[in-house]
């Protein structure tokens, strides 16, 4: 038990490393807001689904999340809150994002991550897991805005 609470919190110092590494990529200015729930399966490679919303300039705007990680171990569900940096356009938060996660589950436990896409796009999220599982991954991830925040970006333009 002792062991597995040591994993934990050195997961949860890389967590904060990546963080702080997440923080640096991006520039000063804060454009956005996301809230993202996702269930992760892995043994060695994963998959991580889920959904979430994007809030810009007071609208929100859902969507789907999905990804193919490496170096993920267990199931565990994420809630997390971030902030996107760079972003000119609603639209261009959609795409696929490399992403570095690192996060460790006992029962409880927390994690953060840093992604960006190729339209300069960056996340820094942190958040809470439920479950079993140990994830130092990089992952493509998709992020794709749903039909409705497709719509509604495209009137607010």
């Amino acid at each position: 038990m002792d062991g597995e609470r040591r994993v934990v919190q050195g997961l949860i110092v890389v967590a904060a490393l990546v963080l702080t590494v997440g923080l640096a990529w991006a520039e000063d200015t804060t454009t956005g807001k996301v809230t993202i729930q996702t269930m992760s399966a892995g043994i060695g490679l994963g998959i991580t689904w889920g959904d979430g919303v994007f809030e810009y300039h007071g609208e929100k705007y859902p969507f789907s999340v999905t990804s193919f990680d490496v170096g993920d171990i267990g199931v565990a569900r994420v809630m997390a809150n971030g902030v996107v940096f760079n972003l000119k356009r609603v639209e261009d938060f959609s795409g696929m994002f490399a992403a570095v996660v690192a996060s460790g589950t006992l029962g409880g436990g927390a994690g953060s991550g840093a992604m960006y896409n190729n339209n300069k796009v960056s996340v820094v999220w942190t958040g809470t897991n439920q479950g079993l599982n140990i994830s130092l991954a990089h992952s493509s991830v998709n992020v794709e805005l749903t039909p409705e925040a497709k719509l509604k970006a495209a009137k607010v333009r």
